[in-house]
């Protein structure tokens, strides 16, 4: 993607999502690693230029995030999607979960104290809650990239 020589215009939080979306979109299809997407994602966050975050997807297919000076030639990635997906507390689910061993602390001491001899059963429940919770999160995930997939060529077509 190139930058028509404004590379050092100044982006905002809107690019620096979209930036973000890009790279789970990448990470999802398997074209970076677990480490390299931390990497460019931390790169991405603190970027304060279109260079900075150009320079992180040179190497990769679309989707790029479309950048002040660019020329609109490259496909939007929606930034709701990354606030969406990797916001704090974005769905029940993640509150659910990050409440779950708390949860089961109280029941293991209430039960304990009860004088039930299999009261440590109640940390199972940190598991199960997670599993229940982020498959529906995941499932969640895949649904919005579906509709951002069917945006894309609607976007190609109007603009």
């Amino acid at each position: 993607m190139t930058t028509g020589g404004d590379g050092a215009l100044r982006i905002g939080t809107a690019e620096r999502e979209a930036a973000a979306a890009a790279l789970n979109t990448h990470l999802e299809a398997g074209r970076l690693g677990v480490e390299e997407y931390a990497d460019r994602s931390a790169v991405a966050a603190n970027a304060v230029t279109a260079a900075e975050l150009t320079a992180l997807f040179t190497d990769l297919p679309e989707p790029h995030p479309r950048l002040p000076g660019s020329g609109g030639s490259a496909p939007a990635v929606r930034p709701q999607a990354a606030v969406q997906q990797r916001g704090f507390g974005g769905s029940w689910g993640t509150r659910i979960a990050a409440a779950s061993p708390i949860v089961a602390l109280v029941l293991f001491f209430v039960l304990n104290a009860a004088g039930v001899s299999m009261a440590w059963l109640a940390f199972l429940l940190i598991p199960l809650v997670g599993a229940l919770g982020f498959s529906k999160d995941r499932q969640e995930a895949r649904e919005l990239e579906r509709e951002q997939r069917r945006a894309l060529p609607e976007e190609r077509r109007d603009g």
